[in-house]
């Protein structure tokens, strides 16, 4: 009875085409075959249809047999290692194909790669988020696509790759930003400090961490520390100075700016000697030297300091302007009152003679009435360059003002122990202005002015060092320095140039002439060093370490000291 039952519901299922049986054709007599193979890897079956059963994974290029006339209804009966299968005609050809065609992809999200399709498969490694990955043509197969890493087949998960290119946007650090390498703290990889730029990826934020470029490193950070938009904070011009369309003083002119003037400035828009600000909507560049955090106060100064010189027959003006009308003419040598000393770092200055007020050149102003030789003493005067305020060059994660200041001290006490009286410009991270340097030296009457600095450049591959000094040959005017004055300033460059580029290692660019502010007002022996490019990265790699800044302060106190020593032979 059960098999009477089992007999009648099978026919009854067969009836309602419920079941499928495949039933290979009768083999016909002709037993011709041809060579085919595989177009691109494929899943073959059981029978003529996605409905049967799978029979094996047909790799690329694969060579099996096909009778003549087995191909049919869009399928193929194959033979592959003395199995009958069934491939799609559509991943198949009789000629052989060439390599695989590759199409660059991006990966989504960082992607394992393995050795066969499946996690099951052995993991050879991972690729980062963004990354370019090639994947080959017609191998996408259950969710896995054969892809070619460094030369080398692999397989990864297909939901994590796409074609389209990533999208990045610029977004600002809006506070001091930690890159990681993956969605969590536990991975840091470098820092950001406020105000920088980044990139930040389109669509990558995922549980409050996005995906960020910096400087060419990527990485993850909480999208809560970056902004869509720039901080500005409110400066003011500390001179007449100018916002330019470049970080260039060649470059066109966007406004003028007087002393107070309001600027804003970019949170972390200061670098290298510039200053990124927005004028009326227009992104423009200022000198940073040129601008503080706050109003510049009235200075004032005792009457004793009032009193400076004109160099050379001088136009008092009723502007400040070498068009303007000329009051009357000063005579070389007489001395004139300063109505506003911070005027002196500016271009005019306001100025009281014979009882008339006017502006006069502040380059033609000393406080010599006629160049003298200061005598050489033992007198060493040690200027860091910028401070305060101020931060100079920045770049390589150093900042100018730090370096000279640590070089400086250090050359400082060297030069102590050798028997000199060193007095420092500054000795802490102060600010001052540039005749408050040369002012300093004449207080100290110092027998030789050192003024450290560091270069900057925005090409990458500049390097080296050079120090400047006057030798009397320039075109500027040195009237505060007599010419043997200006003979020792070439001589003692020349000793400390050759001493350093011979300690540090570093390209020798020479001795050189250049009308910075401490060499032509000073009025003693005076040099400006440039110990190295703070903007090139192995430069910047010495003063970096204490043993770099301890090398290059002993090879400048030794080149003062070659100095002192020839001069007592000579």
């Amino acid at each position: 009875m059960k098999k009477l039952l089992v007999s009648v519901i099978a026919v009854f299922l067969l009836a309602a085409g419920m079941i499928e049986f495949w039933t290979p054709q009768k083999a016909e007599a002709s037993t011709v075959t041809f060579t085919y193979y595989a177009k691109n890897e494929f899943e073959a079956r059981t029978g003529p249809g996605d409905r049967f059963s799978k029979a094996g994974r047909v790799g690329f290029q694969t060579a099996f047999t096909i009778k003549k006339g087995g191909i049919s209804s869009g399928w193929a009966e194959i033979k592959l290692g003395g199995k009958t299968m069934y491939a799609k005609a559509a991943d198949i050809t009789n000629k052989k194909p060439s390599q695989p065609v590759y199409f660059n992809y991006y990966t989504k999200e960082p992607v394992s790669f393995y050795g066969g399709r499946g996690t099951q498969t052995k993991r050879y490694g991972s690729i980062a988020e963004d990354a370019v990955i090639k994947v080959a043509k017609g191998t996408v197969l259950n969710g896995w696509v054969e892809i070619s890493h460094k030369g080398t087949k692999y397989y990864a998960d297909y939901t994590k790759l796409t074609s389209a290119q990533p999208v990045f946007f610029t977004y600002y650090a809006v506070k001091n930003v930690t890159l990681y390498n993956e969605r969590n703290t536990k991975t840091p990889k470098a820092k950001i400090a406020p105000g920088s730029v980044v990139k930040v990826k389109k669509g990558s934020v995922i549980s409050g961490w996005s995906r960020i470029e910096y400087n060419g490193i990527k990485g993850y950070a909480p999208y809560s520390s970056i902004a869509s938009k720039p901080v500005y904070f409110t400066y003011y011009a500390n001179k007449n100075t100018k916002v330019y369309t470049s970080k260039s003083t060649a470059s066109s002119v966007l406004a003028s700016l007087t002393t107070n003037d309001q600027t804003k400035i970019r949170q972390g828009g200061i670098a290298n000697g510039w200053a990124e600000a927005d004028h009326n909507g227009k992104t423009g560049y200022i000198r940073s030297s040129d601008i503080v955090n706050k109003p510049v106060a009235v200075e004032e100064i005792a009457p004793e300091e009032l009193k400076y010189y004109v160099r050379v027959n001088l136009s008092l003006r009723t502007k400040k302007s070498t068009s303007s009308s000329i009051i009357l003419t000063i005579p070389q040598g007489k001395e004139v009152e300063v109505l506003n000393p911070a005027e002196l770092k500016d271009d005019w200055v306001s100025v009281k003679y014979s009882g008339k007020t006017g502006y006069v050149s502040a380059k033609y102003l000393t406080l010599e009435p006629v160049a003298k030789d200061t005598e050489l003493n033992k007198v060493i005067v040690i200027d860091p360059g910028h401070g305060g305020k101020d931060p100079g060059a920045i770049g390589n994660g150093l900042q100018e003002k730090d370096v000279t200041l640590a070089v400086g001290k250090t050359a400082a006490e060297k030069l102590k122990k050798l028997g000199y009286d060193v007095h420092m410009t500054r000795s802490d991270d102060t600010f001052l202005s540039l005749n408050e340097r040369t002012d300093f030296s004449y207080s100290k009457n110092a027998g030789v002015f050192v003024s450290f600095h560091m270069n900057s450049s925005t090409a990458p591959s500049a390097n080296g060092t050079e120090t400047f000094a006057t030798n009397g040959s320039g075109s500027f005017s040195t009237s505060s320095m007599t010419d043997k004055e200006k003979a020792d300033s070439a001589k003692l460059a020349a000793f400390i140039q050759s001493r350093l580029v011979t300690a540090l290692k570093t390209t020798n660019r020479g001795i050189k002439e250049e009308a910075f502010y401490v060499i032509d007002k000073n009025y003693t022996r005076s040099v400006l060093i440039e110990m190295g490019f703070i903007s090139n990265k192995n430069d910047a790699a010495i003063f970096k370490t204490n043993s770099g800044r301890d090398t290059a302060a002993e090879a400048i106190a030794q080149g003062v000291n070659d100095f002192y020593q020839w001069k007592k032979n000579n």
